[in-house]
């Protein structure tokens, strides 16, 4: 018989913990370039709306790179979209290592980054992760996503320290290297598909009731009944709101998170305490993902999505009046548990209100219009601050987006 999550040997809690090291590892790809940035600047002289192209590019090649992953896993599988990606993606920090030119930053964490990130990070995890848990699905996503919040507590003052001690592009041959380790050779060593790969079933459900469409409704909540193909939910007018919450909610968190190191330095604050609020925000972050794995087994993602946009969107006008240590952490709290939230929430809603069977090119369709709006966020927030010499109109506008 198929063995169920209350068999030992049910596979999914083992693709669960290799896609949150995944995570983990995968929180390179997203804080990086914040950490870098400064230290480019001062040793390059650039201007810093020019150097944040890259991470313009880096979205666009993301959101480029997505509906084409999206097909890629829906016919070659998970696993091989893992392992190449992050092997474009360790290609790219290796490239890293060596540059000193602006066209070398916009190739290596661009183009390959960006398109590794596409191919082999979030896409791909959370692929494996709909197609093994169907009931607990709202708490596997969310301790997926919660390790990648909790790993960033680590990250970022490791970075800090590794810049600090072995200079940054030592740091980022050691990326490169935890990359291929983690994100390249133990996916393709351990990772599978999906349940029937292993004569099992999503998360001890009956053979009957696993297959697509037929999976039973929550306690609480929407889920769709039947499976959407991606034509279909092209059609609904309910993934072209998604579609447009998401392109505003990247276009003001993508300022923000690209420039937060450089902001923090402009207040006052070294690169210890810098990293340590950093850190504090990506705990809270973690924190508020993992609560909303328990809070949707009792209410709706729709209901957690709005209530931690006003946690967000409370943090952000904090924010604007964060000129003091005590006040920077405050936002960095306020801040870390609303985005946690909404992201958590979020990514729970494309499989509920979809399906999971076309959910890959359902998500790749809905980051390629996400990334080309939200892209703008970075470089805009970066030529603001080199014109008025101050991030606080690139924010104000933040909140208003």
């Amino acid at each position: 018989m198929p063995a169920g999550t209350d068999g030992p040997r049910f596979y999914g809690w083992v693709n669960l913990a290799i896609a949150a090291v995944m995570g983990i590892i995968g929180g390179f790809y997203i804080i990086s370039f914040s950490y870098f940035l400064p230290f480019w600047v001062e040793e390059f002289g650039w201007n810093r709306g020019v150097v944040s192209l890259a991470a313009t590019i880096n979205l666009i090649a993301l959101g480029v790179s997505s509906p084409l992953a999206g097909a890629f896993i829906v016919r070659h599988g998970a696993r091989r979209a893992m392992v190449l990606g992050n092997l474009l993606g360790g290609a790219g920090f290796l490239l890293l290592c060596f540059h000193s030119r602006l066209w070398e930053l916009f190739l290596g964490y661009g183009l390959l980054v960006g398109t590794g990130a596409g191919l082999g990070g979030m896409l791909a995890s959370t692929t494996v992760v709909n197609n093994w848990f169907i009931k607990r699905r709202s708490l596997a996503l969310s301790l997926f996503l919660a390790a990648g919040g909790f790993g960033g507590m680590v990250l970022g003052p490791a970075i800090m320290q590794l810049i600090g001690t072995i200079g940054w592009r030592a740091t980022f041959l050691v990326i490169s290297l935890m990359v291929l380790l983690f994100a390249v050779i133990l996916p393709a060593c351990l990772i599978r598909n999906r349940p029937a790969d292993m004569n099992q079933v999503p998360d001890g459900l009956a053979p009957d009731a696993a297959s697509p469409g037929a999976a039973a409704r929550p306690m609480t909540g929407y889920r769709t009944a039947v499976d959407f193909t991606l034509g279909e939910a092209l059609r609904t007018r309910s993934l072209w709101l998604l579609i447009a919450y998401f392109c505003m909610n990247m276009l003001a968190v993508g300022a923000l998170m690209t420039h937060q190191v450089a902001y923090l330095f402009d207040v006052g604050l070294g690169a210890t305490l810098a990293a340590a609020a950093l850190g504090v925000m990506s705990g809270v972050m973690a924190f508020g993902q993992l609560s909303v794995g328990f809070l949707g087994m009792r209410y709706s993602m729709h209901a957690i999505a709005v209530s931690s946009e006003i946690l967000k969107l409370a943090g952000l006008c904090i924010l604007l009046v964060a000129h003091s240590v005590p006040m920077v952490f405050l936002y960095m709290t306020v801040l870390g548990a609303g985005f946690g939230g909404v992201m958590a929430a979020t990514m729970n809603m494309i499989p509920n209100y979809f399906g999971a069977s076309d959910y890959p090119r359902i998500m790749g369709c809905v980051r390629l219009f996400w990334t080309f709006i939200g892209g703008a966020g970075a470089p805009l927030a970066g030529l603001v601050r080199e014109a008025s010499g101050s991030y606080t109109p690139a924010f104000q506008g933040a909140v208003v987006v």
